[in-house]
């Protein structure tokens, strides 16, 4: 038996939603996710402007607030339907769909700030009629996740196969590294922001829709200057501690602190100077890598993971290692995270709690439920109670 998940995630610098669809074979409770397919759907313009007029932190007082939700929920409705078309299944023919209970969860963006706590979950299932499983990965900054799903459950890698160890980067909102060797324990390290640094300098009406290519070419037309490159890596030093108490308010606090001053440069020459000051990021948490999860293979995941000139300079950075990108996997790389969010929605759905053993985290819950048709949700609890019994 095949169960068939849908995922739905909108991050930084996007500007809509992607949509993955993975199938779980039924292998005696483990899960192996297979990739299937993937789609996009961007946002309509009126939502990219508001956005961008809104400057950093829309306001959810606006009176466009109201109904820039309504029009996204819609897009991730309309994105849901339009992925089972094109995969010609039929809506009884998907188990669940996975989504983060708040919108740009998990990455970093200043522009979703407002967003905190609303999500698209409950429009999702009243639409289709599917049971949607919101991830509880970000329901306030002081409790927020800062593990890479994939690699957070046993089992649960695609890429956990052999002897060989495994290093992803994950580009996104923010800078994520994941690492994994065989006979230990994964390990997550934040490294700051990402995309929502980009986006940061890049945040006008004019440049609403802009995508990794467009920042790419900006990005080499500039020069890099070593004064803002010290500037920022001193403000990082204390904004972005990310110890054991690491939140994500840690990159937020970053990006509130380096908003005023930076106009005085030219555009590209901030541009260029954001990228080299991604790569000094990925190099200080890389650091913190232990030597034996580094002799493998290094994967490079999220929407920029397709920017040529960040990929130019991490290559550089790294030196003798090769660097692959996710699509090589099979998974496209700006749909990592929603890969991931019908990965955890699974784990969901199998009553699997999350980092077990966590003191911090294991009594909190891994994802809230919306209910769909009375035939999907019964769906969703006959999968429940198999594991129970197989758990039993």
């Amino acid at each position: 038996m095949i169960r068939t998940i849908l995922g739905l995630h909108a991050g930084a610098g996007e500007h809509g939603v992607h949509s993955v669809l993975i199938d779980i074979p039924d292998q005696m409770g483990l899960i192996r996710p297979v990739f299937r397919m993937g789609m996009y759907q961007a946002f309509p313009l009126e939502v990219c402007r508001w956005l961008a007029k809104a400057g950093d932190k829309p306001s959810r007082e606006s009176r466009y607030f109201d109904n820039a939700c309504k029009i996204i929920a819609d897009q991730f409705s309309t994105l849901a339907l339009s992925t089972i078309k094109e995969a010609n299944l039929k809506e009884d023919s998907i188990f669940a769909v996975g989504c983060d209970s708040s919108l740009g969860a998990m990455e970093g963006s200043r522009r979703y700030l407002a967003f905190r706590g609303w999500g698209p979950g409950q429009d999702i299932s009243q639409t289709t009629g599917l049971s949607v499983v919101c991830i509880n990965s970000d329901g306030d900054a002081g409790r927020s996740s800062s593990f890479d799903p994939v690699f957070s459950y046993p089992g649960a890698s695609m890429f956990a196969q052999g002897n060989e160890p495994v290093l992803m980067i994950h580009l996104g909102g923010v800078i994520k590294i994941s690492a994994f060797a065989p006979g230990l324990s994964p390990l997550t390290f934040h490294g700051g922001p990402c995309a929502s640094l980009f986006e940061l300098i890049f945040n006008t009406e004019s440049t609403a829709l802009l995508g990794v290519d467009f920042l790419s070419k900006r990005a080499v037309q500039g020069k890099m200057q070593q004064s803002l490159l010290d500037k920022w890596s001193a403000l990082a030093s204390r904004s972005m501690p990310f110890g054991k108490s690491k939140s994500r308010a840690d990159g937020a606090m970053f990006l509130e602190e380096i908003q005023s001053g930076y106009n005085d440069h030219d555009g590209e020459d901030l541009l260029c100077s954001a990228h080299h000051f991604v790569i000094e990021l990925i190099k200080n948490q890389m650091e913190k890598v232990p030597a034996e999860y580094k002799g493998g293979r290094y994967i490079i995941t999220g929407s920029h993971a397709r920017n040529g000139f960040l990929r130019h300079l991490l290559g550089l950075s790294l030196a003798d290692k090769k660097l692959e990108i996710a699509d090589s996997c099979g998974i496209p790389a700006p749909s990592w995270d929603s890969f991931s969010r019908a990965l955890v929605a699974t784990y969901a759905l199998d009553g699997v709690n999350p980092l077990a053993g966590n003191s911090r985290t294991m009594n909190r819950p891994l994802a809230s439920f919306y209910p769909g048709s009375n035939a999907s949700w019964g769906k969703c609890l006959r999968w429940m109670e198999r594991h129970s019994r197989q758990a039993g």
